[in-house]
């Protein structure tokens, strides 16, 4: 109670500044002061998109853009649009609640433009420069590009320290349990894991769940989960939490058992991966965060999400943070263009090169010829301008209330395994009661046949 007390007060505090930024600027379709609510928090994150700020606004003196970060972003873009209070930006988690503002006809799209000649150069850019499956994901299941995408990540990886682990983890789902039952044989932890990240603590579990269920079902079967038409009691979504199971709640299966994967914040989880001995062998998800002094591709590398058959068509989990305008001025349409240059995808990059990746394809050319082969940030780069299927984190891309019952759900799964039917039916209540609030927008792209790369 106390928790919700506090947001709300943040809530109403963010509410207010930005009716005072409206009432000040008095709605001018001239502003030269621009707000940008984002959900980035942490130092580093904040400080890579200042930089991006920073960036444009020495090539645009004349305006000024207050970056707003706060947790709560999407109660309070909702309320702010409700209440005519929104922002002139927002960065949107998934392509499903950029659909919805689309539909609620709260966003300007990037080829209406009043600045006609810079919409055309914009939407020119991001044909050519970005590949084919973001350009959808951006449209969120419309005719019209909505949004530009500042900072992606492929979560569909498995981590390992190439100096205790070899060979290197194999690219078949059977391959892959063989090696944890033969460590586990041999008295030694496959699996790091670690869950804890309040408020929003399960959600490195629920990455877990989505990959295993892509791979093992495909991207229909995921499509129709994430729209909210798939039970959770379904054969394919059950399979998938018992597949995780079978991994991580077996005896000795992770590092200090689950009470210590409860417990411990994500950001520390694949610690044990470079301790002599190690404690575990293998993490999965986004890039992990090495011990200081450990060195890419020496002390920590990574393969893709193995396949559970063949396929001609690679899938990968995804997350990006798409940015949106909700007010069109021509300060605004100059920081979404800015945004979409090549100049301005290669700060974040260049700031946490393993961590932010920009899908822009020039930028990716420009690491490939800048960075050795075989490097980390080399072989993201390619799996997210790759003619991959890409399927944007489902959990991100539900309702709020049914990311929410996700996360827990994970939480007493760990505590409990034998909970499981009760768990997966509590999930189908919650799902049924959020259906009205479900994306319709599509959460996965493919290039379309007989599209080649640029």
């Amino acid at each position: 109670m106390r928790r919700n007390r506090r947001t709300a007060l943040r809530l109403l505090v963010v509410l207010a500044l930005l009716a005072a930024s409206a009432a000040c600027l008095g709605g001018s379709s001239d502003r030269r002061d621009l707000t940008i609510l984002t959900p980035w928090t942490s130092d580093a994150e904040k400080e890579s998109f200042q930089a991006v700020i920073n960036a444009f606004q020495e090539r645009n003196p004349d305006i000024t853009v207050h970056a707003s970060p706060i947790r709560a972003l999407d109660q309070v873009l909702r309320s702010g649009v409700q209440q005519g209070e929104e922002p002139d930006l927002a960065v949107m988690p998934n392509p499903g609640a950029l659909r919805s503002y689309a539909q609620q006809h709260a966003l300007v799209p990037l080829d209406g433009f009043r600045d006609e000649a810079l919409g055309r150069e914009l939407v020119e850019r991001l044909n050519s420069d970005y590949s084919p499956q973001w350009n959808l994901l951006g449209k969120a299941g419309t005719d019209h590009p909505y949004a530009v995408v500042v900072k992606a990540s492929v979560k569909s990886l498995i981590w390992y320290n190439p100096q205790r682990l070899t060979p290197r983890p194999p690219d078949s789902w059977a391959g892959l349990v063989t090696v944890g039952q033969s460590l586990a044989q041999r008295g030694e932890t496959p699996w790091c894991l670690a869950v804890a990240d309040p408020p929003n603590s399960g959600w490195p579990g629920t990455d877990w769940i989505e990959d295993i269920l892509l791979h093992q079902s495909g991207a229909d079967t995921y499509e129709q989960w994430v729209g909210g038409e798939l039970g959770w009691t379904s054969a394919p979504v059950t399979t998938a939490w018992q597949t995780w199971g079978q991994s991580v709640t077996a005896q000795g299966a992770l590092h200090g058992g689950p009470l210590t994967a409860l417990l411990t914040r994500y950001g520390e989880g694949a610690r044990p991966l470079f301790t002599a001995p190690p404690g575990c062998y293998l993490a999965h998800g986004a890039p992990v965060t090495p011990d200081p002094g450990a060195a890419p591709e020496t002390d920590y590398d990574f393969v893709p999400f193995p396949e559970f058959r063949p396929t001609p068509t690679p899938a990968y989990e995804v997350s990006g943070d798409l940015v949106a305008m909700f007010r069109d001025s021509p300060a605004a349409e100059r920081f979404m263009a800015f945004l979409a240059s090549p100049d301005a995808q290669q700060i974040w990059p260049g700031r946490q090169p393993e961590s932010a990746f920009s899908v822009n394809r020039t930028i990716a050319e420009r690491t490939v010829s800048r960075d050795k082969p075989g490097s980390i940030a080399r072989r993201i780069h390619a799996l997210l301008t790759s003619p991959a299927t890409l399927c944007f984190d489902a959990s991100d891309s539900m309702p709020s209330t049914m990311a929410a019952a996700f996360n827990r759900a994970v939480l007493d799964y760990l505590n409990d395994p034998a909970r499981l039917p009760s768990i997966l039916t509590e999930l189908d209540q919650v799902r049924v009661a959020a259906r009205q609030q479900q994306p319709q927008g599509s959460a996965c792209a493919s290039r379309p046949p007989g599209q080649e790369a640029k």
